[in-house]
């Protein structure tokens, strides 16, 4: 039972500077000199045999500049209706599924097309996208140059001591690239720890909302910051709202639910879309068609089949006996030599 136990409303800290950000309370030295800063949201996949190789990577973006309508305080369907999403696969490692500790779903982005990229871009991109929030979907365009005022950024995720680590294999550090001005830890705002940590899951669902796809970079992105939103809407209009939900789920979370389906996808930075352009690479497509070994085997193959047929042509009971042998036992194919 203590596994799930939560921090009193009053002494969550992490929930009350969302709530100050938002308009809901009055702000303190904090978060007064953020003025109206960018939510980032970021959530990384890896591979489950090698943690070092990031698979996908989810991007969910809340500028509150957009939002001087909803200040203060709003429905919290109106802040979400105001999130950008994006997500990004690095194509080197296309081929690399999560099935065996967890259900991966890579193709199934809920919210948007999905952007294959370069590895080596993943860093640009997430420099743009943390100097250039609000233009989050020309982030990835490498050769159009990107123009915003300069904000304040927030970055927030669901245990974010997790996806720091991920954004460091891909060369990113949060406080040189990033500059970011405070972290949210959405586990910290549900009022979980280290040594009690509530899982996305959970969390959403004691705030009435089932995800679907889960374990996908950009969909965990995405309902990481749509529940930070909830929660402070909801605690602001009734405190405790958000511990007393998560009372209610305790134990053995269901299976999550997943629906079969691909999301659409586009190519960015210096990724090339393969049958357009050069094979992108890590897509493994190699042009054999001028190697000689390789158009030798094809025109040996080519002459069998011409004798074959000429063969069975001229004999039509020798060339069925032919067949049937051939049928029992292992056939091993032997280019011609040709006589020297």
């Amino acid at each position: 039972m203590g596994k799930h136990r939560v921090q009193p409303p009053g002494d969550n800290r992490a929930l009350h500077s969302v709530q100050e950000i938002l308009g809901l309370r009055p702000r303190t030295t904090t978060t007064a000199k953020l003025g109206r800063p960018v939510f980032i949201c970021i959530d990384c996949e890896a591979f489950e045999h090698d943690q070092s190789k990031i698979t996908e990577i989810g991007i969910a973006v809340l500028d509150t500049r957009d939002c001087t309508d909803l200040w203060p305080g709003a429905n919290e369907k109106q802040w979400i209706g105001k999130i950008q999403y994006a997500h990004y696969r690095p194509v080197q490692y296309a081929e690399l599924r999560n099935k065996n500790f967890i259900r991966g779903c890579a193709d199934g982005f809920n919210f948007g097309s999905t952007a294959w990229i370069n590895l080596d871009d993943a860093k640009p991109i997430l420099r743009r996208i943390f100097q250039y929030p609000s233009q989050l979907h020309q982030a990835g365009d490498l050769s159009t140059p990107l123009w915003d005022c300069r904000c304040e950024t927030v970055f927030v995720a669901h245990g974010a001591s997790n996806d720091t680590a991920f954004l460091r294999k891909l060369d990113f550090d949060m406080e040189s690239d990033g500059q970011v001005s405070l972290i949210v830890d959405t586990q910290r705002v549900a009022g979980g720890s280290k040594r009690a940590a509530i899982g996305l899951q959970r969390l959403l669902s004691s705030m009435g909302v089932q995800p679907v796809n889960l374990h996908n970079a950009g969909n965990d992105a995405a309902y990481t910051l749509q529940s930070m939103v909830m929660m402070a809407c909801r605690d602001f209009a009734n405190p405790g709202t958000v511990a007393a939900g998560l009372a209610r789920f305790r134990g053995k979370m269901p299976p999550v639910q997943h629906i079969a389906f691909k999301a659409p996808e586009i190519w960015m930075g210096t990724a090339v879309q393969p049958g357009v352009g050069p094979p992108a690479v890590g897509q493994r497509q190699k042009n054999t068609s001028q190697d000689p070994t390789s158009v030798r085997i094809r025109a040996e193959r080519r002459r069998r089949k011409r004798v074959a047929r000429a063969r069975a042509k001229a004999d039509p009971k020798g060339a069925a006996a032919a067949a049937a042998a051939k049928k029992r036992r292992p056939w091993s194919f032997k280019p011609r030599r040709d006589a020297t």
